[in-house]
């Protein structure tokens, strides 16, 4: 995949965008819109084991369903009234031997960016699931080292313009990129990345709706404490080893500073029991059980839409037996409370 500090960085600034982007507009261009897009691209080689996987250029398509915000909720104000939707795209991956196509499925917003009431530029983020239809396979497709597994996760960004044609109909140039990977559930996983030119076309349907505009609030500044704990399953090399279960516990404060962020620092313990084996794979020294705990401090970002968030961590291992992973880590996941006290989410 990306390399982790490279897609963070990524995350972290396109994050911060939606966060200051501004627009003005008085009305919606209808009650919601359809479209389709067309891509054209090529796998990145991010790691040089992947370009044997180049085999040709990309194209791919997309159908979206979406809406525009019209202000009946806060966070529609404070996010400069962003379009919100789902994709479902279809690409070929420029070699249909080894790693046939892939499908994917999100929902996305899409945010303005700049102070003009016509603002130059958007942001699109999305984050699904996506299909491989050709995976690793050691005895019919051994060449494939980027994916290991049919079902994956999805993260899309792009930046893009918007041209409306007519009060109905628009179209949108955007350069993107498309990320698969399965979080090393599955191994090889390298991941996909998908560079694409892309082209939009989308018509509005329905009555337009009035924007809603309400008086800006003051904002009181809290403090919160969370706790997060999540279970997973993993895989290592060498290819076709064994499956083993993860688990991880954090506490976290958080200062938010304002409406749509809050900001903090977060103290991490992991259990890895696949430290033991890599060590002794490796023909280096274990010391039991308690080599497969890490411990590490990161800073956290998160950007809030109501009861829906986003969440960003960057970290550094304090204890590591197994330094090959490196001496930083990162967290990128989703967060909604459905009451109180209750904060499922996705990483």
């Amino acid at each position: 995949m990306i390399h982790k500090a490279g897609i963070s960085f990524l995350s972290t600034l396109f994050l911060f965008l939606l966060t200051v982007a501004a627009h003005g507009q008085q009305a919606t261009h209808g009650a919601w819109m359809l479209g389709a897009e067309g891509h054209y691209g090529f796998v990145m080689a991010h790691r040089p084991s992947v370009q044997p996987l180049q085999h040709s250029h990309l194209g791919g398509m997309m159908i979206t369903l979406s809406q525009q915000a019209d202000g009946k909720r806060s966070w529609h104000q404070h996010f400069h009234f962003p379009e919100t939707g789902i994709k479902y795209g279809f690409f070929g991956l420029g070699n249909k031997e080894q790693l046939g196509y892939g499908h994917t499925v999100y929902p996305y917003i899409d945010i303005p960016l700049g102070k003009s009431e016509k603002p130059f530029l958007h942001f699109q983020f999305g984050w699904g699931l996506g299909y491989i239809t050709k995976p690793f396979n050691r005895n019919d497709n051994y060449q494939n080292v980027a994916i290991g597994s049919h079902l994956n996760a999805v993260i899309a960004f792009n930046f893009h313009s918007e041209f409306w044609l007519t009060k109905r109909d628009r179209i949108v140039p955007a350069i993107g990129l498309t990320h698969f990977s399965n979080g090393s559930a599955a191994m090889p996983n390298l991941g996909i990345n998908l560079i694409t030119a892309q082209l939009h076309y989308s018509r509005s349907f329905g009555e337009s709706k009035e924007i809603i505009r309400q008086e800006t609030e003051n904002f009181e500044k809290r403090n919160r404490f969370t706790i997060f704990g999540a279970w997973a399953f993993k895989q290592v090399y060498p290819l076709a080893g064994g499956t083993w279960y993860a688990w991880t516990l954090s506490p976290a404060f958080l200062r938010q500073y304002s409406p749509k962020s809050a900001a903090g620092i977060s103290v991490d313990l992991f259990y890895d029991p696949t430290i033991n084996y890599r060590l002794a794979y490796e023909d280096m020294k274990t010391h039991g059980t308690i080599s497969n705990f890490r411990g590490g401090v990161a800073g956290a970002y998160e950007i809030i839409f109501s009861d829906f968030s986003v969440i960003l961590q960057m970290g550094v291992y304090a204890k590591n037996a197994w330094k090959k992973d490196g001496l930083f880590y990162n967290r990128l996941g989703m967060r909604y409370r459905f009451m109180m006290d209750c904060l499922p989410a996705s990483t």
